[in-house]
C-alpha cells in the first residue's frame, strides 16, 4: 500500500525534474547563442548605415572549422568597386581584412571567410563583422554575428546543437507528461501549475526555434519571458502556494 502512494510521488519529482532539465538546456541554448549577436554587435569597431545580411554557423566545435559568407550586390547602373571589410577576432586581438571589388551592373558576388578556434574570445565565442563600404551613391552595409564554441563528444557544432535542442525539448514534453499523469486528478493548486508551466515550455520551445533563422528580438523576448515566468512560478507556487490550496 505504502508502495503504491510512493510511485506517483517518484512519478511527480521526475517529471518536474525531466521537464526543469528541459527548460534549462532550452534557455541555456538558445541563450548562448543570443548572447553571440549580442556581443557581436557591441565588439564591431566598424559602423554601417545600412543592413548586411551575414552567414555564420549557429555553432562549432573546437575540432572544426566554419565559413562566414556575405552576398553582395551593384543596384546601379554603372561599375562600382566597394572595399569590403571583413573583422574577425582572434586569441590575440581583432583582425580586419580588407579586399576591393569589382561589381558590374546588378551584378552578385559571394564573399567567404573561414574562421576556427584560433579565432575564439571569451573562451566560447567567435564575433564577425562584415562591412561594404560606401562607394559613390551606394550605401555602406554592416552585417555582424556571433558564433557560439562548443562541442560534445567529438560532434560537430551543429550536431550538438541538434542534440541538446532534441534532448531539451524532449525533456520538456516528457516530463509534463510524466508529472499530469502522476498528479491527475488536477487539485486547484497542481492546476495552477500546470498553466504555467504549459505557458513556460511553449516560450521556452519557441524560443529555441527562434534562434534557428536567427530572429533574435524575438529570441530575446521570449526567453526575458521564460525567466520571468520561471520567476512567478518559484513566487507563487513554491514560496506561497497556501492560497491556492482548496
Amino acid at each position: 500500500m505504502r508502495s503504491m502512494k510512493l510511485k506517483p510521488l517518484f512519478l511527480s519529482w521526475l517529471g518536474a525534474s525531466l521537464f526543469l532539465t528541459g527548460v534549462l538546456m532550452g534557455l541555456a541554448l538558445s541563450g548562448g547563442v543570443l548572447w553571440g549577436e549580442i556581443e557581436s554587435s557591441i565588439y564591431s569597431s566598424l559602423s554601417g548605415s545600412a543592413r548586411l545580411r551575414v552567414s555564420c554557423p549557429l555553432m562549432l566545435s573546437p575540432a572544426e572549422s566554419g565559413t562566414i559568407r556575405s552576398d553582395f550586390t551593384n543596384p546601379t547602373d554603372e561599375e562600382i568597386k566597394p572595399v569590403i571589410l571583413a573583422e574577425i577576432t582572434k586569441k590575440s586581438g581583432a583582425q580586419i581584412l580588407s579586399q576591393t571589388l569589382y561589381l558590374a551592373p546588378g551584378e552578385t558576388q559571394t564573399i567567404e571567410w573561414s574562421v576556427d578556434a584560433s579565432d575564439v574570445i571569451f573562451d566560447k565565442l567567435i564575433l564577425v563583422s562584415i562591412l561594404q563600404s560606401q562607394y559613390r551613391e551606394t550605401p555602406s552595409r554592416l552585417g555582424t554575428c556571433g558564433v557560439l564554441f562548443f562541442g560534445l563528444f567529438g560532434l560537430t557544432g551543429m550536431q550538438t546543437f541538434s542534440l541538446i535542442f532534441a534532448a531539451s525539448v524532449i525533456c520538456i514534453f516528457l516530463g509534463s507528461g510524466l508529472w499530469y499523469h502522476a498528479r491527475k486528478p488536477l487539485e486547484k493548486l497542481a492546476l495552477n501549475v500546470a498553466q504555467a508551466g504549459s505557458l513556460l515550455a511553449v516560450t521556452v520551445v519557441c524560443g529555441l526555434f527562434s534562434s534557428l533563422p536567427r530572429w533574435w528580438g524575438l529570441t530575446l523576448i521570449l526567453d526575458g519571458l521564460s525567466v520571468l515566468i520561471m520567476g512567478i512560478i518559484v513566487i507563487e507556487f513554491l514560496l506561497f502556494p497556501q492560497r491556492y490550496r482548496d
